[in-house]
């Protein structure tokens, strides 16, 4: 299982920073206050990819965003020495992950960030960013609720010609989700009446089958084709009070949420779709398999979903151009052998297939180009093949 990362560090304060502050680079946008040590660009960039995050955030909460009370603040370290040392003055503690941490006064609370590669940083930006954003409209949200929303949005690809983050599914826990739901692992799923009323400290107590389950639940509600359960997400936001205490938040959100259907039938029926689900690798070894066997209309099938779930994997598009070629289409296979090679598949093995696909369409002096660079740059393995392939080639001439 996905080791299991305890992200709501919201650290309640009474009184204001008073930690030194270095020379910082602001950028104040319609929600949000966003401030970088680095430079302002750096601080418009986030604060573009926060406005991103709101609208992504409140297409599922649907708050009134008027009553935000105050921009939301975000502090971009210059880097994890710098956001270390801030941390030890504010906190007197360090955390590996981005922290959101939330005083008395809502337009002190802020979100604390440091530079990471791009999927590592839009995954702990979004997470901690939307329970900054959750928070700053409830008090006390259920805490199942805060984490699994977190989850489940945390793996949006940021789009930056549109500004805005891609929705993607995480599916980071789900086979560790899986290996519970099947009783292959110690663990087992917490029963939903206890899961639905969970506190911050049953939550890390049972850390390793609760986030999965978090980010489980909130993706079974939102994606399931089954409207009554979809209906039930909605009935557990609005049912929670702005400024009610966690218990009776929790409380709210199960009896209005699950009043309708029994523990066993829920868990049923959540348990069914979890082990129904299929990651971009799954789809492929799929795909894979149906090509094997010649069922091009499986593979392709499975392939399309894949690369849905998962664009950048250049495997998925090449058997997608292998399956085109099979079907003759060589333009297309072209096209998809050369997609392929950007997203970094071994470019000796593209190379031998555009080599191939342009034998086939006729291209006979664009074949042998591309048949030489494969067997030049690896003659053990197609050195043989290519060879004959040239001697075809030669032969027709």
């Amino acid at each position: 299982m996905r080791t299991a990362v305890i992200p709501a560090l919201m650290l309640c304060f009474s009184l204001p920073l008073a930690a030194q502050e270095a020379k910082l680079f602001t950028a104040v946008s319609d929600h949000y206050r966003v401030s970088s040590e680095t430079s302002q660009s750096q601080a418009e960039e986030v604060s573009r990819r926060m406005e991103a995050c709101l609208r992504m955030y409140n297409d599922l909460f649907h708050f009134d965003l008027a009553q935000l009370p105050a921009k939301l603040r975000v502090r971009v370290m210059r880097d994890t020495a710098s956001f270390d040392a801030y941390l030890t003055k504010v906190l007197s503690q360090t955390r590996g992950d981005f922290v959101f941490i939330a005083y008395s006064d809502p337009e002190k609370s802020e979100l604390v960030c440091f530079p990471k590669e791009e999927k590592a940083f839009s995954a702990s930006l979004i997470h901690q960013g939307c329970i900054q954003f959750l928070k700053a409209f409830v008090a006390n949200p259920p805490i199942w609720l805060r984490e699994g929303a977190a989850a489940a949005l945390e793996a949006a690809v940021w789009d930056p010609k549109a500004s805005a983050y891609a929705p993607r599914p995480n599916y980071g826990w789900l086979e560790g989700l899986k290996s519970v739901v099947r009783g292959e692992s110690p663990q087992r799923l917490i029963p939903f009446t206890d899961f639905l009323m969970s506190t911050r400290e049953i939550a890390q107590a049972q850390a390793d089958v609760f986030y999965a389950q978090a980010w489980g639940f909130v993706h079974f509600l939102l994606t399931t084709p089954e409207k009554a359960y979809n209906r039930m997400l909605w009935d557990a936001i609005s049912s929670i009070d702005p400024k009610g205490a966690l218990a009776e938040n929790s409380q709210g959100a199960r009896s209005r949420a699950v009043a309708w259907v029994s523990e066993g039938k829920l868990r049923q029926d959540f348990e069914a779709y979890i082990l129904a689900l299929r990651t971009a690798g799954d789809l492929l070894r799929e795909a894979v398999a149906s090509y094997g066997k010649g069922d091009l209309a499986k593979a392709e099938e499975a392939l399309g979903r894949s690369v849905e779930l998962e664009p950048e994997n250049g495997a998925a598009w090449y058997y997608l151009g292998l399956v085109a070629y099979a079907k003759k289409d060589y333009t297309k296979a072209e096209d998809l052998y050369l997609k392929a090679f950007q997203l970094g598949t071994n470019p000796v093995l593209i190379n031998y297939a555009l080599g191939v696909n342009a034998f086939a369409a006729g291209r006979n002096d664009t074949a042998a180009k591309y048949l030489k660079l494969a067997r030049d740059a690896d003659k053990a393995t197609y050195g043989d093949k290519v060879d004959a392939l040239l001697k075809r080639i030669d032969a027709g001439k």
